[in-house]
């Protein structure tokens, strides 16, 4: 997919990962204190309702949308990025970036509010989606004409920046319909979703190739992106309407849309922080290093983001059952937590070792030797992963909790601190300057923010220990091969070791 900033408004098959199933959705707060039980547990776990079989089929559809687009951005996009060569395609990424900026007035911070809404007033969906496109076709169109004026006084002397950039920009109201994806979320019913994007990812790859084959000019592919948000829109109205549902029953309503706004004006300015931490690397890149140097760190750029799939997919789909998850106990639900936030910091950190070994052999294969200076950009802004996946998790407690100043707070500070790196490593060190500045932002937004704010104090703590799952890893198995030593003392050891994992630090 080419535009990552949209995807992050950015997802392992949770039917085989009893850890995560336990943390998230198992009836029972009970951790067993012997290890034949806690063995019938994990069986017993796989035996569940049906929400948790709609929430692991969910997950599934969600992951199969997203293991196709990482397949054509394997594909597609490393063709086209070889076709255009780094210049014209720094451009574009460039583009992408620059309209990204603009992107939280066309989402408004409104997707995670509104399948709270739907779910919890199922009987008002017809007036929260109608209030919703409306907001965002009016949000959209703003952004738009917002980004014309914008690209016109940073690269003046330059049509073709340009151009390409407000061809790009018409995604921002283009992508108002789907708005309809929060409806399909709050049923635990992504399918319908992946279809319609499937259609979507299909045909605007289609075109790419196309414009490959032939020759086409930069401005064509810049094209792809605005037909890809039309296709998709339209697909997911077609689904909507195939389970019986009509256009005709929306409504909009002055009162709900300001009820919506007065929830999501946090999310709309941590969205911009978070969008300027985000992306302002490329933005920057290009005005300070040329549009080369963008060419080069965004394929680095974008073989570390494409793994942010993975816990948006997770997150969307336990968000509706962990808001039903709360009123069983803090207890139960913080234990929850912390599983995922172990499952989350497993995940990055697999994904960053691997390519901190290979970056160098996985960019030239992928997007050949014109590209290897991407290799160690990409070896170090993969780390930045890590630090994304937690705060993925984190924000599903936020809003579960209604604390979303707190991603004000957040995303300021990463934003600021990112700027600020970015203006001194940049003119040193190019784009190793900006990866390195990416994973510091990242980490202070994603973590070490939590301890400027008392109630996330907590989490802040959790997602340490979530980072330290290799080593408590390691302590448990160390401690369960003591446990199984031959004397007493083993035993006795061993009892120790099952006693401590029935209090469920470790287990």
């Amino acid at each position: 997919m080419l535009w990552t900033p949209f995807a992050l408004s950015m997802r392992v098959d949770l039917a085989y990962n009893p850890i995560l199933i336990n943390g998230i959705w198992t009836r029972s707060g009970a951790r067993p204190d012997r290890e034949g039980a806690k063995t019938a547990l994990i069986i017993n776990r796989f035996r569940v309702s049906g929400t948790l079989r709609e929430i692991i089929e969910n997950t599934g559809w969600l992951f199969g949308l997203r293991i196709l687009r990482m397949f054509f951005a394997l594909f597609v996009v490393a063709w086209m990025a070889r076709y255009l060569g780094r210049e014209q395609f720094g451009i574009l990424q460039y583009s992408v970036a620059f309209v990204g900026l603009f992107s939280p007035l066309a989402i408004l911070g409104l997707q995670g509010i509104v399948v709270r809404d739907i779910v919890r007033e199922p009987e008002a969906k017809d007036e929260i989606l109608g209030t919703t496109i409306v907001l965002r076709l009016v949000g959209g169109l703003t952004g738009f004409m917002l980004v014309l004026l914008a690209i016109y006084l940073v690269r003046r002397d330059e049509p073709l920046v340009r151009m390409v950039t407000g061809i790009v920009a018409l995604i921002l109201f283009l992508q108002a319909f789907e708005s309809i994806d929060s409806w399909f979320q709050s049923q635990v019913q992504s399918k319908y979703t992946v279809i319609a994007k499937s259609v979507a990812l299909a045909v605007a790859n289609l075109l790419r190739i196309i414009a490959i084959v032939t020759e086409a000019p930069l401005t064509a592919f810049a094209a792809t992106l605005a037909i890809d948000a039309i296709v998709a829109g339209s697909a997911l109205v077609i689904a909507y309407r195939s389970q019986g549902h009509r256009l005709g029953d929306w409504r909009f309503s002055m009162a709900r849309a300001k009820n919506l706004l007065s929830q999501s004006w946090a999310l709309i300015l941590s969205g911009a922080l978070a969008i300027i931490y985000f992306k302002i690397d490329q933005v920057m890149l290009g005005q300070m290093a040329g549009d080369e140097e963008v060419g080069v760190y965004s394929t680095a750029v974008r073989l570390s983001e494409v793994w942010y799939f993975i816990p948006i997919a997770i997150a969307t789909s336990v968000f509706p059952a962990l808001i039903k998850a709360k009123s069983r106990g803090e207890e139960i639900y913080y234990a929850r937590l912390q599983q995922l936030y172990d499952f989350m910091a497993w995940l990055g950190l697999v994904v960053a070792i691997f390519f901190a070994f290979t970056s160098d052999m996985v960019i030239v294969l992928i997007f050949g030797e014109e590209y290897a200076a991407a290799g160690p950009i990409l070896s170090v802004h993969i780390w930045a992963g890590v630090f994304v996946f937690l705060k993925v998790a984190m924000s599903r407690w936020l809003l579960s909790e209604g604390k979303l100043n707190f991603l004000f707070i957040s995303s300021g500070l990463g934003a600021t601190v990112n700027v600020a790196l970015n203006l001194f490593l940049i003119p040193r060190y190019g784009g190793m300057g900006a990866a390195v500045a990416t994973v510091i932002s990242y980490a202070i937004a994603g973590l070490f923010a939590c301890f400027l704010y008392r109630p996330a104090w907590r989490n802040g703590l959790m997602m340490i220990k979530a980072l330290l799952v290799p080593f408590r890893a390691l302590a448990y198995l160390v401690k369960r091969g003591g446990g199984k030593g031959g004397d007493g003392a083993g035993r006795d050891s061993g009892a120790v070791g099952n006693n401590e994992n029935g209090n469920g630090d470790d287990g």
